[in-house]
């Protein structure tokens, strides 16, 4: 799973992971951030996902990261975002309203970038990440957000067994092991999810739980 696996998803359009509505968990816990207006809020691997005009329209700034040039140009044609292209540091940065789209690799993002980041929100990110690459995630938002930074994170849970992901299953065990030396994390709720997915269940799976975090990045030594 490289980074031409993803490419290749959007080229082929077998996107079954993007959704077209906001996700319910965004709109049920976004207050519990305590964001002041015009936060600066990133949304790693980010896709084309309308989570980020709803984000946007919350009076907040969206940088969003995403490896295909296909999904940032899709969300900025679906929500008619009137946009400049500019290159550098490695990333196509498409600039425009609210937005402010860096197309490349997500651990390439240059640390100027996360100085001012005021939140994140992770709805797709950890779970499309096999075993071997959370860790990795996980230490680099460590290394990257400045302490009292929250972490929005909707993860999910199933029997391994049945399918290979992506998307991949990380219970709380597995957050507990990946953030809890440099994040606090609450458990917002877990909801059952599988009736809501029928192309996973077609896939294998039997049960599906869903469950929402909330971190907080802890003091630096």
């Amino acid at each position: 799973m490289d980074n031409q696996f993803w490419l290749d998803r959007w080229v082929e359009g077998d996107i079954g992971f993007h959704r077209e509505e906001v996700h319910p968990e965004l709109v049920a816990h976004w207050a519990k951030l305590g964001l002041p207006p015009r936060s600066r809020v990133l949304v790693p691997l980010c896709g084309a996902t309308p989570d980020m005009a709803w984000i946007a329209a919350q009076n907040n700034e969206v940088i969003g990261v995403e490896l295909s040039p296909i999904a940032v140009e899709r969300f900025l044609m679906d929500h008619r975002v009137r946009h400049i292209t500019m290159d550098e540091m490695g990333f196509r940065t498409y600039l425009g309203g609210r937005y402010q789209l860096w197309c490349g690799d997500f651990f390439a993002l240059p640390k100027e970038v996360f100085s001012g980041i005021d939140a994140v929100y992770d709805r797709a990110s950890l779970v499309a990440f096999p075993d071997d690459l959370r860790p990795r995630y996980a230490a680099f938002l460590a290394r990257q957000l400045n302490p009292g930074t929250h972490v929005l994170l909707v993860s999910l849970a199933y029997n391994s067994s049945e399918m290979n992901g992506p998307p991949f299953s990380v219970p709380q065990d597995e957050i507990e092991k990946l953030f809890s030396a440099d994040f606090e994390i609450t458990v917002l709720g877990t909801n059952d999810v599988i009736t809501g997915n029928a192309g996973l269940a077609k896939r294998g799976i039997s049960a599906l739980n869903e469950t929402t975090y909330l971190l907080k990045r802890k003091p630096t030594a």
